[in-house]
């Protein structure tokens, strides 16, 4: 067995793991019957029963659209990615849409990284004529259905699973950092037969994006918004949808972005379900393009921020927007930190009222730095994923766990609580819970004045580098409190009012 597939364990020797003293990760989520919503909460959405709850999970580029380097487009199974998610108890994912059959440049090798196809496309290729991958030219009158049914079919799966699924509908980052005399993108003018042409020439990198940085409606972006309204077609009626325009386009596409998060919010208004819409990173200043996010007209965003605020708030309309943390757009070279490092991403950003994705690299081939060093590539994607990621993803598991343990509706990031600086609480004089992530370990402080000095906290330390739990004697409230880790390193501590918190 290689050491990348260590993390393909069976759902019994799972349970048994869990049973054993490790922290228990829930292995199914509740049934998703609706749409998720906004809270009283504004850190956090709620589910149809009106409970709040944390989305945190991993996604890679090529879960929806094969992959593969020299022309050979290797098959995913979905089926495993959807397992390999609950097995490190996650309930949130990202399903990728790449514009280009064909894009170079991905930095997956220090030199000379290869070319990747990808397919299946938004479009049928009919022809006549052939565009410059190799391929027949597109007719962008016409859909391929085996696309659309593709994408329903894993959509329903990851719900069936109870994980939602964020819905990319383009991906900006492809056309400004990837694009190739030979990409073969279906709005170029040598690529389809209807005449549509972006002016993209090689030797004019401006020329590249500009079918998302125009400033009023033309014939690209009606042939965008036919598209968008189908995939809306196809998905609006799952309830596990949650949608996102676009990731790291370019700076001048904010009125595209505007503009489709407008077509959306219309389109989805006389269906039976109105799902939240995403907005992420656009390639610019990080202050910038964060208060971009923050007043647009999104419901959440992925910004740039390595830590994102404990309120995401702005102009827009709804002014506060749910945080998702994405790694992508605010870790880039998390491979290049110490594990500790990289929870002390995920833990700190949760003890700031946020949610946490992970830009897993999966089964795509990715030696640059060591960055994802999975056993025998067959052109370009592997056949499990590296397992020295499995500790960062199953901590995402672990948060979704104490997220549940947490009352989310009350709680919120109380940081000037504890010296550590990371707290998420809720503090009646009866019935209080906190939480507080310590990300070098070691001795630290709580405030626990807020409670009366008859009362008394329940206390659970929890290791992130292990995934155990220890439990010590109930702590007396009233005052400020020193607690010590009973382990070194980063750690986790969660008391609870012995009354019970609301």
């Amino acid at each position: 067995m290689s050491k990348c597939d260590l993390h393909i364990v069976s759902l019994s020797v799972f349970v048994f793991l869990l049973n054993s003293g490790t922290a228990q990760i829930p292995t199914t989520e509740p049934p998703i019957t609706g749409p998720l919503k906004h809270s009283a909460n504004p850190n956090y959405f709620e589910d149809a029963n009106g409970k709040p709850i944390l989305l945190c999970g991993s996604h890679s580029w090529n879960t929806l659209q094969d992959w593969g380097t020299d022309g050979s487009i290797q098959t995913l199974d979905f089926g495993k990615f959807v397992s390999f998610l609950k097995a490190h108890g996650h309930n949130f994912t990202l399903i990728w849409t790449t514009e280009l059959p064909r894009f170079r440049d991905l930095p997956v090798t220090a030199t000379s990284p290869p070319d990747f196809t990808v397919s299946p496309q938004p479009w049928i290729r009919t022809g006549p004529g052939t565009a410059t991958d190799g391929g027949l030219k597109f007719d962008l009158k016409k859909f391929d259905e085996s696309y659309f049914d593709r994408l329903r079919t894993r959509v329903s799966a990851l719900g069936n699973a109870g994980i939602y699924a964020g819905i990319y509908l383009f991906s900006g980052e492809w056309l400004l950092r990837f694009r190739c005399a030979t990409d073969g993108y279906p709005f170029s003018g040598g690529n389809n037969i209807n005449g549509v042409d972006d002016g993209y020439r090689s030797t004019s990198p401006e020329t590249a994006v500009a079918s998302v940085t125009m400033t009023a409606p033309n014939n690209i972006t009606a042939l965008q918004d036919a598209y968008v309204q189908k995939t809306i077609d196809i998905l609006n009626d799952l309830p596990n949808v949650l949608w996102i325009v676009s990731q790291e386009a370019p700076e001048h596409s904010l009125w595209w972005n505007d503009h489709l998060i407008s077509l959306i919010r219309a389109y989805e208004k006389g269906k039976p379900f109105q799902h939240p819409i995403g907005y992420g990173e656009v390639s610019m200043d990080n202050t910038k393009t964060d208060l971009v996010l923050y007043n647009s007209d999104a419901d959440w965003v992925a910004p740039a921020a390595w830590l994102s605020p404990p309120r995401s708030c702005g102009t827009g309309k709804p002014v506060c927007k749910v945080n998702v943390n994405d790694s992508d757009h605010s870790y880039f070279g998390m491979w290049n930190d110490t594990p500790q490092r990289n929870r002390n991403y995920a833990w700190e950003n949760f003890a700031r009222g946020n949610q946490v994705l992970f830009m897993d690299p999966y089964v795509v081939y990715y030696p640059r730095e060591h960055r994802n060093m999975c056993d025998t590539p067959m052109n370009g994607i592997s056949r499990a994923p590296d397992a020295r990621w499995d500790n960062f993803r199953d901590n995402l598991g672990y948060i979704l766990k104490y997220s549940r343990k947490l009352n989310l509706a009350n709680v919120t990031p109380h940081n000037t609580l504890s010296s550590t600086g990371y707290c998420l609480a809720q503090t009646p004089a009866t019935g209080a819970e906190y939480l507080i992530y310590a990300p070098s370990g070691g001795q630290f402080t709580l405030d626990l004045s807020a409670m009366s000095k008859s009362s008394k906290l329940s206390v659970e330390w929890f290791n992130p580098a292990t995934g155990t739990t220890t439990s010590q004697r109930p702590v007396v409230a009233g005052s400020t409190s020193q607690f010590t880790p009973p382990f070194s390193g980063d750690a986790v501590l969660y008391l609870a009012d012995t009354e019970g918190h609301r």
